[in-house]
């Protein structure tokens, strides 16, 4: 059987609300000035699996906390060029195609990936280079923009669950907004599906594999701001409304 490709749907649903508790833990430490703000968006880049850190602000270098397969923490930095920017781009949701912002993909050099012994020391440095990116008074500790990574979070817990007899590979693109186009979904034994966000609170899953078919829906409340400390995806909103089909293929 052809061997499944990083991510599993599994290690996502570990590896994601891992690196956010402890960026969100480390926060607190830190200082950054008033108006400055985070936003966390989940990306798949040459096997390494993370949050790209999206500051609002102008910076000239680009920041991804994650890990590779081999599980250790790594600190992604590559630098922001002024070149004029690439064509427009177009991609599908529902079948139609819409425009892509050129302003979202800004060309990059200089890549460096720095390793680290644990996730504390990678979260804490990160948020070094944050500061020393983010210049000016008054400061205060960062205003981080999580709830959709905690909702994200628990749908792929919650998709991880009902595939795991496949474990699909999941990829993430890195685009604004990615979850309502869709996270698609990838079995080693040819299997595809899409796991998708539908305003204003649904989720959908779609698998089908040999003949089988999974749909399912559901509906998550964003959780309640601050975090406690070190929350995980693991913590299911009690509002949760499931609609499940499961079709297999006569005996």
């Amino acid at each position: 059987m052809p061997q499944a490709l990083y991510p599993l749907l599994s290690q996502a649903a570990t590896i994601l609300p891992l690196v956010r508790s402890h960026l969100a833990e480390a926060a607190a430490r830190r200082s950054l000035p008033l108006g400055f703000s985070l936003d966390m968006v989940p990306i798949l880049e040459e096997e390494l699996l993370g949050y790209e850190l999206i500051a609002v602000g102008d910076a000239d270098t680009c920041l991804m906390l994650g890990c590779k397969p081999d599980g250790e923490p790594v600190l992604r930095k590559e630098f922001l060029t002024d070149v004029p920017p690439p064509p427009l781009q177009l991609v599908a949701l529902d079948g139609r195609m819409i425009a892509r912002s050129p302003r979202e993909l800004p060309s990059r050099y200089g890549r460096r990936d720095l390793r680290f012994p644990d996730w504390p020391s990678a979260a804490t440095f990160a948020w070094a280079e944050l500061e020393m990116l983010f210049p000016g008074a008054p400061r205060r500790p960062p205003l981080l923009n999580l709830g959709r990574n905690v909702l994200l979070e628990r749908a792929l817990l919650a998709a991880a669950t009902r595939l795991a007899q496949w474990n699909p590979s999941v990829h993430f693109c890195g685009l604004p907004n990615e979850e309502q186009l869709g996270y698609a979904l990838y079995g080693a034994g040819g299997g595809r599906g899409e796991l998708f966000f539908r305003h204003p609170d649904q989720w959908k899953l779609h698998w089908k594999s040999r003949g089988e078919v999974v749909c399912e829906a559901w509906s998550m409340v964003a959780p309640d701001f601050p975090l406690a400390e070190n929350e995980t995806a693991t913590r299911e909103s009690s509002s949760v409304q499931r609609i499940s089909a499961h079709i297999k293929p006569p005996q």
